[in-house]
Formats: structure tokens, sequence, C-alpha cells
């Protein structure tokens, strides 16, 4: 932690890649913590020290692992300003940065990350697009090994670490794929009866989410066609262990509502979603499993009820700021069937987005 009559910008950069996770979780964050700030007639600024933030979650059936370092800053001014300093924020190319293995205390496997630079970064308070990510396409195995994180500044030689255990993979129960690879689902025969989107959890799961993201192509009167998708974000589920099994229910209808709600009518534009680009399916079924460290990182940072509104700052790295630790994004994909392609033309909520099927 950092106690010094100064005001500090703690950059906690928003989760790293996952196109299909969501919202909070899973995830890469920003997050600006701004401490002491006052008005006098002599100098506060006091000398700086270099704080390392690391902020990684690793997925064990991710092909590629992603790890954002960056730094705190510290400087008289608008903090605002600053942040939109490309170097205020991230290193030169001066980090040594490796992964451990570690299983019953012995280092099985030494995995140095490399660094990558991308132009990539959405808009926002802090430079872009400029920015920085540490990368391995080394598998993070499910074995009951821990993963230790080590980042030296090779010019200060300022270290930081950090180790995690791994969230086992998720086995999903229903719905499920049966006829691969071209599987359909129902979304439309419910009446008034709650369906289920059910999985057991892996071990070190703490925090579970769900996602159901609806993919369709949209047409213009000119031909031109752009992709879209719609995500519905179901409640985050706390668990002080893991549980034998999830369960996340739903009503199809409200499946429809969400889809319609977030389409807007255009006249001459039709929308397709049998014939999505690389043969992609409409709906995906995003589950995702977080760590005990994720769970309690989300815990702080929901609104205080009390005077002191801003959340409790938390770390797991050891001498430096950030979180390191790991989580499951599980998707499966479906084909619609052919009542629930029906079902586009008598829904209220989307009959008038002008649906079209071969």
């Amino acid at each position: 932690m950092i106690h010094q009559n100064y005001k500090l910008v703690y950059i906690k950069l928003k989760k790293i890649r996952f196109a299909a996770m969501k919202k909070k979780l899973l995830a890469f964050y920003i997050m600006v913590t701004l401490l002491f700030s006052c008005s006098t007639d002599f100098d506060v600024i006091a000398p700086y020290k270099e704080v390392i933030v690391v902020d990684g979650l690793l997925n064990a059936i991710d092909s590629i692992q992603y790890v954002k370092i960056s730094k705190a800053f510290l400087g008289e001014g608008n903090a605002y300003l600053m942040a939109t300093q490309t170097d205020s924020i991230n290193y030169a190319d001066v980090l040594s940065v490796k992964l451990e293995r570690i299983l019953n205390k012995q280092v099985l496997e030494t995995i140095n990350l490399t660094r990558t630079e991308l132009n990539d970064k959405d808009s926002g308070t802090f430079a872009y697009p400029f920015h920085i990510l540490y990368t391995t396409n080394r598998p993070i195995l499910q074995d009951g090994s821990e993963y230790k994180i080590t980042v030296m500044n090779q010019q200060t030689g300022t270290k930081v670490t950090s180790q995690t255990k791994i969230v086992k993979d998720l086995t999903v129960t229903s719905p499920l794929q049966t006829n691969p690879p071209r599987d359909s689902i129902d979304l439309a025969t419910a009446g008034n009866a709650p369906s289920f989107v059910n999985f057991v959890p892996g071990a070190n799961s703490r925090i579970f989410d769900l996602i159901i993201r609806f993919h369709y192509r949209e047409i213009d009167p000119s031909g031109i066609s752009t992709e879209y998708a719609i995500d519905w974000n179901f409640t985050d589920k706390n668990n002080s262990s893991t549980p034998t099994l999830v369960k996340f229910p739903f009503y199809k209808y409200d499946l429809f509502y969400v889809i319609g709600t977030n389409i807007p009518d255009k006249p001459g534009y039709t929308r397709r979603i049998d014939s999505l680009s690389n043969n992609g399916r409409a709906y995906e079924f995003i589950m995702i499993a977080g760590s005990e460290d994720l769970q309690t990182y989300y815990q702080l940072q929901q609104p205080s009820s009390g005077i002191v509104q801003e959340p409790p700052l938390f770390s797991r790295v050891d001498n430096g700021l950030g979180l390191f630790t790991s989580r499951i994004v599980h998707s499966l994909h479906y084909f619609p069937n052919r009542i629930t392609e029906a079902a586009f033309d008598t829904s209220v909520s989307t009959r008038n987005k002008n649906f079209q099927f071969r």
C-alpha cells in the first residue's frame, strides 16, 4: 500500500482481451485512485518512488495469455492530462517478465513473456491507441500447478511478484451440444417455464457469471453488410466455496425482448443470422468462473452504503500494485432451430426487425 501526502494516480488497466468476456469480469479493467490532494504555498510532492502495476487473468483454456504491466505516476498539475501521455503509464523496453510453474513447491517450468506493442486500445482516460502487453502462447496447465509472475526493471532493479492458483475448466450440463458441427437449439418453445444454463465449476472457482450473446448481420439498402452482437448479462453469483452445480435460469421470451429492444427499427434494412462470417452461430453462451481473489476484488468495487464512497484498494502484487489471478471463459455456440427462426416473425419484440432466413 502507498501512504504519502501527494497526488498519486494508480492505473489499473482494464481487462486485456477477452472478446468473449463481459462487463466487469472477466475481462481486461481501468481504475483510478486519487489519494490526498491539497493546495498550499509549499511543495507537497514527495520524492518519486517507482510503483509497478501488474494486471493479468490467466485462462487455462485460452491459446494466448496476456499481462498488462504499467506504472503509477507522480507529478504536479492536471493528473488527467498526465494520464494521456503514453510514457506516463507505459514502460520502455526495460522489463524482464517471466512466469514460473510451481508444483509441490518445485519450479517445473520457466516461461519468458514477450513484450508486444499494439495500437488498438479503445479511447478513454488513459493514453491510446498505443499500449503494451506481455504475452505467451505456452499452455497453462490444470494439474494443480500454481503460477508465479516476476517483473524486474532491469535499469532500476525494482522487482515485483505475484502467485496464483489456476481455475480449472467447467463442465456444462445444460444446454448440451449434441450434433456437432451443426448444433441447433430451441429458444422459442417454452410456455411459462424457465430454461437453465447449468455447469459444474472446476477447482478454485468462487465467482460465476453468464452472458448470452446474440450475433446477427445487418444489410443496408445498398447491400453493405455489418455484423453486430448483443449481450444479455446475468447477475454474478458469489460463493464461499466451490458449489457442485451453478444454475442460471432465464425465460426464452425475455431473450427475444432483449434482442428486440437493442435493435433499432430501420426501414429498408434486413437482418440475417443464418449467414454469419466464418460459419458463425447466432447464439453464444459464455460461462465465466473466477478465482477467490477476483471475487474479493469484485466485492470491494460494489457501491458503499456508508459515508466513505472510495472503494478499498485491493492488490495481490508483492512490492507493487495490481491483480494477477485466474479465471475461465467457456463458450458454447448454437444455430437456432426452425422453431426459433419462425419465432422472429411472431414475437412482438422482433417481428418488425425484418429478419430473413433461407
